[in-house]
């Protein structure tokens, strides 16, 4: 058996994550059951998500990108000089779980420098790629699990069954264009062999776990 793993041969032919985000899975918000999320995109290598449409397949929610905007995570950044000396940068980072209805517009920050307290406005923008979230609502993908110390997660049945055959590989190959490869950009401890196993159990969980509607 296992000379027959080390003998699987994946070939990296350059596929980017976004050939597998026209349809994912994510948690609905109101009953937290699962969600199908659609979109377009004019660019299918650097996904940007149009058009898009959620609609859940436990109750009776659903929205568009048009009505319901972003709803996940963001980063407020807040940065101008001092008013009061005029000598310190005032800066300071704040990081929300949902940016809906808008964050904080301001913030008080205490100047090094003269130790005078003023209000800087903050500006806001959508963490799209960062967390295990869903790159048109920035919903938190139904199809993750802790996994080796980190999160192992994707978007809908097909990101998953990529996942499997590259980490079942005993030999990878690559060939096409690299620079955007879903592949080249894994992060070590899901490329580690001493992972397989572990990982690939997890795979198999994810897959239990997949709504009906889905596969």
């Amino acid at each position: 058996m296992k000379k027959k793993e080390s003998q699987r041969r994946h070939v990296d032919r350059g596929t980017s994550l976004g050939a597998f985000a026209s349809d994912i899975i994510v948690v609905c918000p109101r009953c937290a059951g699962p969600c199908v999320v659609t979109s377009q995109s004019e660019h299918p290598i650097l996904f940007t998500p149009e058009k898009s449409r959620l609609v859940c397949l436990k109750c009776p929610f659903q929205t568009t990108s048009e009505e319901g905007g972003w709803l996940g995570p963001g980063i407020g950044l807040a940065k101008e000089r001092c008013p009061n000396c005029g000598f310190k940068w005032l800066e300071k980072r704040l990081d929300r779980r949902t940016i809906k209805g808008q964050g904080r517009r301001w913030a008080a920050i205490t100047c090094p420098e003269c130790r005078k307290t003023a209000r800087v406005p903050v500006h806001w923008r959508v963490k799209r790629y960062g967390p295990a979230v869903d790159p048109a609502f920035g919903l938190p993908l139904w199809l993750q699990l802790s996994c080796c110390g980190e999160t192992l997660s994707a978007y809908n049945a097909s990101h998953l069954s990529a996942l499997r055959d590259y980490v079942a590989a005993g030999l990878r190959e690559r060939t096409g264009v690299m620079q955007w490869s879903m592949f080249s950009r894994l992060p070590k401890w899901l490329s580690a062999h001493k992972n397989r196993e572990t990982i690939l159990n997890s795979i198999d969980r994810l897959q239990e776990n997949l709504p009906l509607p889905a596969q």
